[in-house]
């Protein structure tokens, strides 16, 4: 046991004082982790709790809780029964009976790991790194995921991986510790007992230290991986602006860097969006990436409801049930003033001519026929081209909050106003308009209006 327990000191896995939940399932391997844990119990002062899941799959099933609990009553250990039904949950959930034995586990591993706030210790070794490396890279993988498994992934950590299979069963013969056999390990209609049954034996054949050179592989790739996490991360604070639910990746940005560093920022750009990894594929990295070179205004379908749009220099990433592009919310006050002179002109502030207004005035969104004017001459322009010269991304345009006067833009908010409201020698009256938008505070003399009004467009 004493090669384990270097592993933990040199990867730092367990403190004095923790509490470990130990996934215990009557194994080779966790009975050796279990042992290997109550061996340090004393000397760092372990809190060590044993959970077993029966997965009502196998007749033997029960058998293997008799047994652990057992096991752990001999040890003075605490030990926890949880009963899953792993098929009823495989097809509740559309998953293989693999894929949701493991989700059952680490539910329970993560519940139990939140109540008593430890670390959960799982009993994967070399070989089950060696499996999982084959597995990913058959199923199709990056570089992080040809890392396979960490010893230190918190609050998940593994202690065996410094052991081979049969390195484990070794040690448990020379102690007199018995183990249970699962059947299923031998049922090559799981993915992973092909690797394990067939795939290895003959990799071992080319190659009897086949396991070994595969976990140093393993460990290399994690290596350069945390050099290149962090540039990744530097790359993605660079590029990629959050606003609510949605993602703008600045293209000119983007291409500056390493082309391996753009696939990994819109890599994490689409999986925190989606808020998960699985079904997000090399292909939609590289569609998204040819959206770069495209016209604006083209956009993309991506999994989990994501579209990607090209407008000008930017990408933006959103989910279409998450995303509003079309309210505005804000109040419009009004005041009439004499005092010009002491007020200044902000981006929520303007001042006006009140007597050009004819229509009357209305805060909202665009519609159709807008316009305002500008320069001296008090030239028409359509709101429409001012937002593409400006080159106003087409998602923002239905966002800007407007002062209309009837199709007549008096004020575009937070840009400019049209020239024919400005303010000139032969203006009699003032009127000072200020947009407040929904959650600001106003003080008391803005309180002081005879006008006040919301707008929410949805479908101008």
């Amino acid at each position: 046991m004493e090669k384990v327990k270097t592993f933990i000191e040199e990867k730092s896995l367990i403190e004095t004082g923790d509490h470990i939940i130990v996934g215990v399932s009557g194994g080779a391997d966790s009975v050796y982790l279990l042992r290997v844990l109550c061996s340090l119990q004393k000397e760092k002062d372990l809190s060590i709790t044993a959970v077993h899941i029966n997965h009502q799959i196998r007749e033997e099933a029960v058998r293997d809780q008799w047994f652990v609990q057992d096991l752990c009553k001999k040890l003075g250990i605490s030990c926890e029964v949880f009963c899953v039904d792993v098929k009823g949950l495989a097809q509740k959930e559309k998953l293989s009976i693999e894929e949701a034995g493991r989700k059952a586990r680490y539910d329970i591993f993560y519940k139990k790991q939140k109540e008593l706030q430890g670390k959960i210790a799982v009993a994967h070794h070399k070989n089950d790194q060696a499996e999982t490396f084959l597995f990913r890279v058959s199923r199709g993988t990056g570089i992080d995921g040809a890392g396979a498994m960490k010893a230190a992934d918190f609050p998940v950590i593994r202690p065996l991986l410094s052991m081979t299979k049969q390195e484990i069963k070794k040690e448990l013969v020379q102690i007199g510790q018995t183990w249970v056999e699962d059947a299923t390990n031998a049922d090559d209609t799981y993915a992973r007992n092909q690797i394990r049954n067939q795939v290895m034996p003959r990799l071992e054949k080319i190659n009897e230290k086949t396991v070994e050179h595969i976990c140093f592989l393993t460990e290399d790739i994690q290596e350069a991986m945390g050099y290149l996490k962090e540039n990744i991360k530097n790359a993605y604070e660079y590029v990629v602006i959050k606003k609510n639910r949605s993602f703008l990746l600045d293209i000119e940005k983007l291409e500056r860097e390493h082309s391996w560093i753009q696939k990994q920022v819109i890599k994490r750009a689409m999986e925190e969006l989606a808020g998960k990894k699985k079904d997000l594929e090399k292909r939609h990295i590289f569609e998204l990436l040819d959206l770069t070179k495209k016209e604006t205004g083209k956009r993309i379908s991506l999994p989990y409801g994501i579209i990607a749009e090209k407008s000008y220099q930017m990408i933006l990433l959103y989910q279409e049930k998450n995303y509003d592009n079309s309210a505005i919310s804000g109040e419009l006050l009004q005041e009439e003033t004499n005092d010009f002179g002491n007020i200044e002109e902000k981006d929520c502030i303007q001042i006006i001519d009140y007597d050009k207004i004819k229509k009357g005035i209305r805060l909202r969104c665009r519609e159709p026929g807008d316009f305002f004017t500008f320069g001296p001459d008090a030239k028409k322009k359509s709101l429409s081209r001012y937002f593409i010269d400006e080159k106003i991304p087409r998602h923002q345009r239905d966002t800007i909050p407007l002062v209309a006067d009837g199709s007549h833009i008096i004020w575009i908010i937070g840009r400019r106003i049209s020239s024919y409201y400005k303010v000139s020698e032969n203006t009699k009256r003032y009127l000072k308009l200020k947009f407040i938008k929904e959650g600001e505070k106003t003080n008391a003399k803005d309180q002081r209006v005879n006008f006040r009004g919301k707008s929410k467009c949805k479908n101008c």
